[in-house]
């Protein structure tokens, strides 16, 4: 689930929360209006590799990435992102940390080793400082916890989307 507000100065504030696999599908009410998110990829095309064991979250997140103007590869496996980037450049990674099989850490050591420049945001429903140390010591550009605003992924996608051009690596 992942929720969004809006201000308003004669009605305050209103949350709307996105819940997939409910029922009514409430997800496909998202709007790309909804998030304030500069994306120009003009210059080079914008792949982002969303890695997560949970379908219904990878289908919302790759449903609203796309519609602010990313190319999106989705996997539900590690070893299918680590695959998959061997054949296919993606510039940027979300990238869940606890999946059955090659976990999220496993992951990025295998991407940092072999891609050094691809900036990898981790996502985790299950947070620790432990991990998120490990994370970012092992160099993920970013540590985000589910549920997570659509606005500020988009946001930090945008990001490590810009460090990526400036990386020499590249």
């Amino acid at each position: 689930m992942f929720w969004t507000s809006k201000a308003s100065r004669d009605r305050g504030r209103r949350f709307l929360f996105f819940c997939p696999g409910c029922r009514r599908r409430p997800r496909e009410r998202i709007q790309v209006n909804q998030i304030n998110v500069e994306v120009n990829v003009a210059d080079d095309s914008l792949r982002v590799l969303l890695v997560d064991d949970e379908e219904s979250y990878l289908q919302t997140a790759a449903k609203v990435l796309r519609r602010c103007g990313f190319d999106v590869e989705l996997c539900t496996t590690g070893q299918d992102a680590v695959d998959l980037l061997r054949q296919r450049m993606c510039q940027v990674v979300v990238l869940d940390l606890k999946m059955p099989g090659m976990n999220g850490q496993e992951v990025l050591g295998k991407i940092r080793d072999h891609h050094p420049a691809v900036q990898v945001i981790i996502l985790t429903g299950h947070a620790s400082a432990d991990d998120a140390a490990a994370c970012l010591t092992r160099g993920a550009f970013d540590f985000l916890v589910k549920p997570v605003d659509m606005s500020h992924l988009m946001e930090r996608v945008r990001t490590a989307y810009e460090i990526w051009k400036l990386s020499p690596a590249r």
